[in-house]
């Protein structure tokens, strides 16, 4: 990425791609920014542009601000230096809501918490889906289910409702992001994963 700034060294404009651009009378060809060096660059006022991502946060979990963008003569970016720099970096984020909203027309907004759990019960019914013929098949004939899949079966719900229980007991963002952060060899994360069914095992 590129900037262009002013004279009083305001950004002016930033291009994600190699674009054509004007300097004074002069048009120069998009090639430039690509075939030019960063000081051959700056006498038409067009600067590289480094990203700082130490404010941006997950988006899952935050709302993040647009990016802003300063030009610097010299500028400390993940512990390098640049000089004749234009850094674009981020606000502060601000955490979405962990639980339900209640919007002035009565609607609910799911909070982050409610979306979770929805997501685990979905995974659990999808994981249960194709073993439901076993259930089906003894309540029409009385077949027994394998007890091997009767056991697992019943593992998944546990699960899920474990994974529902902890998910519910986070009071803050940064609880309910650590409940999926593997972590150590093998990774491992604190909420529990579902058990591989016995075709998988056998």
């Amino acid at each position: 990425m590129w900037a262009s700034i002013d004279t009083d060294n305001n950004v002016t404009k930033v291009y994600t791609r190699p674009t054509a651009i004007t300097y004074g009378d002069v048009n120069y060809p998009q090639n430039v920014m690509s075939s030019w060096t960063n000081d051959e660059l700056a006498t038409i006022k067009v600067y590289p542009v480094v990203t700082d991502n130490s404010n941006y946060e997950d988006p899952s979990y935050y709302i993040n601000t647009n990016e802003t963008f300063t030009y610097y003569d010299s500028v400390s970016v993940d512990e390098t230096t640049y000089t004749n720099t234009v850094v674009g970096a981020y606000g502060v984020a601000t955490p979405q809501p962990l639980d339900d909203t209640t919007n002035p027309d009565g609607t609910v907004t799911p909070g982050l918490k409610s979306n979770a759990v929805t997501t685990q019960q979905q995974q659990a019914y999808g994981i249960l889906q194709p073993s439901d013929w076993y259930v089906v098949r003894q309540q029409e004939n009385g077949t027994a289910v394998p007890t091997n899949w009767d056991t697992w079966r019943q593992s998944i719900r546990t699960t899920c409702e474990n994974q529902i229980t902890m998910i519910n007991a986070c009071t803050t963002v940064p609880e309910l992001q650590a409940l999926y952060l593997y972590t150590g060899e093998p990774p491992t994360r604190p909420l529990p994963v579902f058990p591989p069914s016995p075709d998988q095992t056998s």
